[in-house]
């Protein structure tokens, strides 16, 4: 048992918790080391155990599931979370693996997707119901068409089409009528949004998502 990775569960019903961890430890896919009926225990929980994955409804409160999912990967960025729900919007459920989660199950799915769910994102893998994967790739591309893959505003997407366009902070500045302080803010948000720690990332975010860019000349 020590050798398997450690889960902690999360759902506010405790007929539904017991039997996934019945389920999961009959499988020796993982070992159950504490369940939660809420948000914040499932948090206090990963403090105290430092699970390696975290299985939980994104049904539930104080507070709700996509919270308490935000507030784990805060906490500890390598932790693994997979999701189930009843009725997550697809777009719902592409935007959260977008953020970080490991995978989804829908909360109908046999007892054998929710073991073969632990097991994927333990070995490294995501996981993700065949039927969703086309609707995620239509929705990735227009994520991407709008920025929304990484979250930029639409101000930040034209400040970012103006800085690689090849403007300097003051043109920029003077193009959208805002001060030249502002237009920083809007980059920085932009570097940490994206992860970019060069212009020559920054360059290739822009490309990513199909802005005009002005390439110096060799």
């Amino acid at each position: 048992m020590d050798d398997l990775p450690k889960l902690v569960i999360a759902d506010d019903h405790e007929i539904i918790r017991d039997s996934i961890s019945n389920i999961i430890s009959d499988s020796q896919s993982a070992q159950v080391v504490g369940t939660a009926s809420d948000g914040y225990t499932t948090i206090k929980l990963c403090r105290n155990l430092d699970p390696d994955i975290v299985l939980m409804d994104l049904a539930i409160t104080r507070p709700s599931g996509a919270e308490t999912f935000r507030k784990l990967l805060s906490i500890k960025p390598d932790l693994k979370i997979v999701l189930y729900s009843s009725e997550a919007e697809k777009a719902e459920v592409f935007s959260l693996i977008a953020d970080g989660a490991k995978g989804f199950v829908p909360k109908q799915a046999k007892a054998s997707n929710f073991v073969n769910a632990i097991r994927s994102v333990s070995l490294g893998y995501a996981c993700i119901p065949e039927d969703y994967i086309d609707d995620f790739m239509v929705l990735r591309q227009n994520s991407i068409k709008t920025g929304n893959i990484y979250g930029l505003s639409p101000r930040e997407i034209e400040i970012l089409e103006a800085c690689v366009s090849g403007a300097r902070t003051k043109e920029v500045a003077a193009r959208f009528n805002i001060s030249v302080r502002t237009v920083e803010t809007h980059r920085n948000a932009i570097y940490k949004k994206t992860s970019c720690n060069s212009v020559d990332a920054l360059h290739e975010i822009a490309e990513q998502l199909q802005l005009p860019v002005a390439r110096a000349e060799a």
